[in-house]
This record gives C-alpha cells, structure tokens and sequence, in this order.
C-alpha cells in the first residue's frame, strides 16, 4: 500500500520552556518523518520530560552574526522541507524564517492562542501581524456561504468540542524555571546564547515573588471591592489592560514601544476628549513582574494632564469579564483580552497591529475620537470571525501540563503533515 503522507524533514528551532517540542518531535518520527532538534543553550537541551530526549539534536554554540550561514548549511544538508518555533519575532528565529521563505521551505509558528483558555496557536508564516489570516471584513462575513468551510465548527460547535486542558501557573513556573536553571547550569557549552528576554529570569522571578503573596493578602480583595463600588454607582467608565514590555506585540507589532508610552497616550487623550465625568479604568498584566511603580507612574502623569483622582482607578487584579461586560469601551495594544472584548459585545480600539483589528470589529478611527464615537463590533462578523481563526490556526491542547500537552500534539500532526490526497 502506497504510504498516506509525503515524507518530510522537519527542523525544530526554540519552542516554549517545557517539553512540548521534544514530545511533538517524537511524534512526528513515529509517524515516518524525519525530525531535527536545534538546541540554543541548555534549557533547549534539557527541554525534554526527565530530561531526556530521543531526537537528533544540533547544538548551535556561535553567537547571532552567523546564523544566516548556519541556517543555510543546515537547510541544504539536511533537505529541511518544514520549520518548526515558537515566536517569529526572536532573533535566533527571524533570520530562520526569512531564509525558509526564499527557499519554499514552510514554516510553521506556534504562538498562545489568539483564543483561550484551552487552545494554542499554529498559524503558518507567521503569527500576531505577520499571521496568514484575511485582515477583509467580507471574506469573514461571506466564508461560511462560500462552501469554504470542513463545517467543523459551523454552529459554534468549538465550545461544544473544547476539552479543559487543566494546568495552571504552578507547572508553568516549574517548567520555566527548569528551563534557566539547565541554561545556566550549560553556560559554558553555549557562552554566545542571548536570551530575547529584555530581563534576566531572576530578576522576573523576584518581582513575582513579591507581587503574588501581595495579590492573595490584599489586591484581590482591593480590586475586587473597587469593581464593585464602580459597578454599583454605574458610573460610565472605560478599560485600559496593560500589556508586558517584553511582549513582542509591544516591542515588534505596535508604534507604542513600552507600557508607560501606552498610559501616557491613554490619559492625555482622555483628559481632553473623554466625557468629563466618566472614568478610566487601568488593570495590570497578571504576569506583571512589578519592574515599574504603576500607581505611581499615572498619578503622575494624571496629575499631568489635569486629571482629577476619581477619573483613574489602578487595579492590580479583579474580574475582567465583569469590567468588559460594563466597560463603554477597551483601549490596547494588541492583546488577546480584544478577542475577550469583542466577544462580550464592548467595544474596543487597538493601536497596535492586531489580528482582529478590522472595520466592523474594532475602531478604525484615532484614540481622541473613541471615547465618544466608538460602537459595539458587528456580532455576525465576530462570531464568523471567532469560527474561522480556530478553525484555520488553532489546537485544542496547552503547552505546560502533561495533558494539555499531549492534547497538543496530537491536534498538530494533522496541520504539520502533508496528506497525498
């Protein structure tokens, strides 16, 4: 019987902190296709479960200057027909992508769902603005009646499909520190690694560990009597999510380079073109490792623009569906808490190039004007919209616990490999 698939050679590159890519790898050579693992430093190494891993592994030890030739002998040697990484905007990786594209060599990018919990992204190319997905209104609108469609998930049958892939942060905090510790533990085996975190781990990993004990023994309950009190008064407000400095849809996808650029544009507009009595509402990233006085930093710049106290409220954490649900409107970057938004029904500007950022979505207009002219997103085109990006780019499955991950990798092959029928 002639074999169902086409063969190919698939080149692994720098995945998340965790064994998902030894064990995709693994998969993908049970199914009869030959697999490359590229290791950057220790923690890639050591990535496995136990750490342990059966792959064939190429350790690259040189520094960013040679990666152009490296990738070039490596795609040549070993005929690559298909590379796999996470995060297309790393710098080990863009010069990766860059050459597999002028060679026809395809590139798959796994990237957290656009859509979550329980799902992660695959999208091919690229992901976040470099994504493969229509940014054109019409297609969404017209797909499902152009026939388009394999109907997987006509009827919002993803939410009845969806399985909770469980997890949490605590086996994500394991992983991740796993991770540095091998990288550190094997420094010498790759002197020249350079991590495409703007902060060492330590560092993050401090500012967690004092600001965690600080939301469980206040913030929780302060966010949570803040959002009541605002609520009760139905005061007209608007939500401003804050996003991570290190986050690539900041520093590569938006003009707005930092998060203290993004407060100080929010509240000088808002000072001068928000209705007078209504209120922005700040909330903090859960991960926020606490590097920068945000309370601090927009009482500042409140201050600045003229702002009176009870027209800004900070919070450290709370219920941010109950915030989307009343919110008048979401100002961001581009963070996945749009797709939150718009789902809801609120809605949203993004100034950044977000994948969900089209007329009948999301504001098209400048941030002076969206305080008072922005409407709720077209429901039609939000539900279409919602059913097609999973159907096209996403996996039901996580990156961090042994089910979501397994999940993961067997909803991959089916998108990785290429079926001869």
């Amino acid at each position: 019987m002639p074999s169902p698939f086409s063969k190919q050679t698939f080149l692994l590159l720098q995945g998340v902190a965790t064994p998902f890519f030894p064990e995709l790898g693994k998969a993908l050579e049970s199914a009869g296709h030959r697999v490359l693992k590229m290791n950057f430093c220790g923690g890639d190494l050591l990535s496995g479960r136990f750490f342990s891993n059966t792959l064939k592994n190429i350790n690259y030890r040189g520094g960013l200057q040679g990666l152009d030739a490296f990738y070039i002998s490596i795609f040549d040697e070993y005929n690559i027909t298909d590379i796999i990484l996470f995060g297309d905007t790393r710098p080990l990786h863009t010069p990766a992508v860059r050459i597999a594209k002028e060679n026809d060599i395809t590139v798959h990018v796994y990237e957290e769902g656009y859509f979550r919990p329980n799902w992660i992204t695959l999208d091919t190319g690229g992901v976040n603005a470099f994504s493969s997905l229509s940014k054109d209104p019409d297609y969404y609108l017209n797909y499902f009646q152009s026939g388009s469609s394999n109907s997987l998930f006509d009827n919002n049958r993803h939410e009845k499909a969806t399985i909770n892939t469980g997890g949490g942060l605590a086996i994500r905090a394991w992983h991740d520190i796993r991770y540095h510790a091998a990288t550190i533990l094997l420094k010498a085996h790759f002197p020249h690694y350079q991590s495409h975190r703007p902060e060492r781990a330590s560092k993050e990993y401090w500012g967690w560990i004092k600001r965690l004990p600080s939301l469980f023994l206040y913030y929780n309950d302060q966010s949570k009597q803040k959002i009541t009190s605002l609520l009760r008064n139905q005061k007209a407000f608007y939500l401003l999510p804050l996003q991570l400095d290190g986050d690539s849809q900041m520093r590569i996808h938006s003009p707005i380079n930092t998060v203290t650029e993004l407060i100080e544009t929010a509240l000088k507009s808002f000072s001068s073109h928000a209705p007078h009595d209504s209120v922005l509402v700040i909330k903090n990233h859960p991960l926020d490792p606490w590097f920068v006085d945000y309370p601090q930093l927009i009482n500042t710049a409140a201050k600045k623009y003229n702002i009176a106290k009870d027209r800004v409220m900070y919070l450290e954490s709370g219920d941010l569906n109950s915030l989307l649900k009343n919110a008048k409107g979401t100002v961001l970057v581009n963070s996945t808490v749009g797709t939150s938004a718009l789902q809801l029904g609120c809605p949203v500007i993004a100034l950044g190039s977000a994948i969900y950022d089209m007329a009948g979505l999301t504001f098209q207009g400048a941030l002076d004007q969206f305080w008072t002219e922005a409407s709720p997103p077209n429901k039609e085109l939000f539900d279409n919209f919602q059913k097609i990006v999973i159907e096209k780019t996403h996996i039901n499955g996580a990156f961090y616990n042994r089910q979501g991950i397994e999940m993961a990798v067997r909803g991959s092959l089916s998108k990785l490999i290429n079926t001869l029928s």
